[in-house]
């Protein structure tokens, strides 16, 4: 039983992901729970359309999501802290933190979660991507009209003269048209976003981490020095009062949060409301 909810859960289909080869001309990770994923023109760009961050982003937040929809379904409750006690005297002292794992649907209109919880990433994002882009420029025919956007600037370009001649050109407009509306907010195309800085490796490491701690199959020994390699960075082991490495200071670590980063209990409660990195 996991010491992390408050009844025992059983996943089935989130699992953790194990370190595999990339091939770093198409750039391929693979895992265990997810069919191979490839990043789309380094990450970002895709005909026409531009995500707010590479593609790590948004496969993370996918799986956080499909485990809170496990975890709803089997209605579990989070442990975020321990109750705390003062051992010599046996009195608590600081209660424990329980938090229900709850999805808020209206935050993921558009979503398909029943899609999320059993399908792989690379199959849900075909349809999905668009959440996330926003479309940078369009071709007007001759059936089109200007549009009249603050946030558009449209410019006739010579196809025949010389490539860098244009992009100078088009450099120095554009960069006028931002100095001209320097100061007015627009409203984003995208409806979703990723708050803050991805650390692929980073947040990987929490959602195994939680993961593994979930199943209760490994001790904390094992899920950091794993052949499967579930914790990619290095992390510092100390001894503890009784003169053994200490494994489980890393994995707290990884679960809980702190001054500088969210551990993965907070980031799924965030994923819950909407939010990834937030």
């Amino acid at each position: 039983m996991s010491l992390h909810t408050i009844k025992p859960v059983k996943l089935e289909y989130s699992r953790p992901i194990r370190k595999g080869k990339s091939n770093k001309n198409v750039g391929v990770l693979r895992g265990n729970s997810e069919l191979d994923y490839r990043l789309l023109d380094k990450g970002r760009l895709k005909d026409n359309e531009v995500i707010q961050k590479t593609i790590h982003a948004y496969h993370y937040w996918f799986l956080f999501l499909k485990l809170s929809l496990e975890l709803e379904s089997q209605n579990a409750t989070m442990i975020m802290k321990f109750e705390q006690t003062n051992k010599e005297i046996k009195t608590k002292f600081k209660p424990a933190v329980h938090q229900k794992i709850k999805v808020l649907r209206s935050k993921y209109k558009g979503w398909d979660l029943d899609q999320v919880l059993t399908q792989s990433f690379n199959v849900w994002w075909k349809s999905h991507r668009h959440l996330f882009s926003e479309q940078i420029c369009d071709v007007l025919d001759d059936k089109d009209t200007i549009s009249n956007n603050d946030r558009h600037l449209t410019l006739q370009i010579d196809t025949s003269m010389k490539l860098t001649d244009i992009i100078n050109t088009v450099n120095k407009n554009i960069k006028e048209k931002r100095k001209a509306n320097k100061g007015i907010v627009f409203k984003k195309q995208r409806k979703y976003s990723v708050s803050g800085k991805i650390h692929k490796d980073a947040i990987l490491n929490k959602y195994n981490a939680l993961i593994l701690k979930l199943q209760n199959n490994l001790s904390n020994q094992e899920i950091m020095t794993h052949k499967d390699g579930y914790i990619r960075s290095e992390y510092s082991i100390v001894s503890n009062y009784n003169g053994n490495d200490d494994y489980a200071r890393p994995i707290w670590g990884l679960l809980n949060s702190n001054e500088n980063s969210y551990g993965a209990k907070q980031i799924l409660v965030n994923v819950c409301n909407g939010n990834f990195l937030k």
